[in-house]
């Protein structure tokens, strides 16, 4: 047990204070509150606390508008105000930045942010076929705590929740444990739950059509989808203009590729599962760009990368890679192949941090940069950055 005040929410949403024994993280708090705790294990070498009490209060704490706080595993800021969130998370991104990246940042950084309830098209419903119920898992467990309506979902997915919830569980297959959702014009699913949802969906965003599969990854935030794809258009065309050539890695089903279609007259998406590939180019095939294909290819595993540039060397690359970020011989490689311009997506402040570091050492300027709060009440933040390589 111990007394310890919060100076700082860090990256992983927790409280970050000084014991007595050194640093201890301590998840439900605020900055500036003093909490009592007790010990609560170790992650990383780092002292865990588990709040028992709260002695001061933060004046940024409201109360968590969903029954199930504290109890679900999502949802880790619902108790702090949304502006509070906001702060946090710039101080969160920018401490990586420092920290880890060590660059001088290239000023202020844009954030866009939307409604903060509602905003989630994509989730992975969780189901417990013994107990006859659907929801999300408890914290720190794979129990599945029974969940009729989420604030963070789209209102499709609830129903959804509810109707399963109401006796449909057993439209689920027995050795289903997960149902992945994505709502569009319909529900889509995978696997698919008879009389509810189907296998695909179109989704629209600004007049481009995507067609997608229940199980697709697709960006979650309905409202800031069209200020995500389109924000780089304007940017992304130094040196490159009408007769561009640009790859993008890690392009899942399209979405940079159809939003930046106009700005390149050739693009190359390189994607490393089938069934992705095989969406993407449905996708641009609906929406009539001829001038964007896809291949199949591990752009971490041997020599892809380099027979992407064999006909000719992109003025553009696109990354958008999962949480580890980039390895360490595509850091090398985007650096060697010298694009005029790399717009790069992230969902890890932190590998950002590392990634970003190493281009601006390799050459590149960090031009702009923003944040789009795609989930909010959760600490998870999103990022992307325009690279220009002017010597390039």
């Amino acid at each position: 047990m111990g007394v310890v005040k919060i100076e700082k929410l860090v990256f992983g949403g927790y409280g970050l204070g000084r014991g007595s024994n050194g640093i201890v993280l301590v998840p439900d708090t605020a900055p500036g509150e003093v909490v009592e705790y007790e010990n609560d294990g170790l992650q990383g070498g780092t002292a865990l606390g588990r709040v028992t009490r709260i002695i001061d209060k933060s004046p940024h704490r409201r109360a968590a508008p969903c029954v199930h706080v504290g109890e679900c595993g999502g949802c880790n800021w619902l108790y702090l105000s949304y502006s509070e969130q906001i702060r946090c998370k710039k101080e969160i991104f920018l401490d990586c930045i420092d920290r880890i990246g060590k660059f001088s940042r290239p000023g202020d950084i844009d954030i866009f942010t939307a409604d903060e309830f509602g905003y989630r098209i994509r989730a992975q419903i969780k189901i417990d076929h013994q107990n006859k119920c659907a929801g999300f898992y408890r914290r720190k467990s794979n129990e599945v705590v029974k969940i009729d309506k989420c604030p963070l979902l789209a209102d499709e997915i609830n129903n959804l929740l509810a109707n399963l919830n109401s006796g449909m569980i057993g439209a689920i297959p027995d050795n289903a444990k997960s149902v992945r959702i994505l709502i569009g014009k319909d529900a889509a699913s995978s696997p698919v739950i008879g009389g509810l949802t189907k296998a695909n969906t179109e989704i629209v965003v600004d007049s481009i059509n995507f067609l997608a599969d229940g199980g697709s990854f697709f960006q979650s935030n309905q409202f800031l989808l069209e200020t995500l794809g389109r924000w780089a258009c304007g940017i992304v065309n130094y040196e490159s203009g009408d007769d561009g050539y640009c790859l993008d890695l890690y392009g899942g089903i399209g979405f940079f590729s159809l939003m930046l279609a106009d700005n390149f007259s050739d693009i190359v998406l390189v994607e490393n599962v089938v069934s992705q590939v095989k969406a993407a180019e449905r996708n641009f095939k609906i929406n009539k760009k001829e001038h964007i294909r896809a291949m199949l290819a591990d752009v971490e595993r041997g020599d892809s990368l380099n027979k992407l540039i064999k006909r000719k060397r992109p003025n553009c690359i696109i990354v958008d890679p999962p949480r580890p970020g980039l390895v360490k011989n595509v850091r090398k490689w985007l650096i060697d192949t010298a694009p005029s311009v790399i717009l790069y997506v992230s969902c890890n402040p932190s590998t950002f941090a590392r990634d970003a570091g190493a281009l601006i050492r390799g050459g590149y300027e960090l031009s702009r940069w923003a944040l789009f709060d795609l989930y909010p009440n959760t600490h998870h933040i999103e990022s992307a950055a325009v690279f220009y390589n002017y010597g390039g």
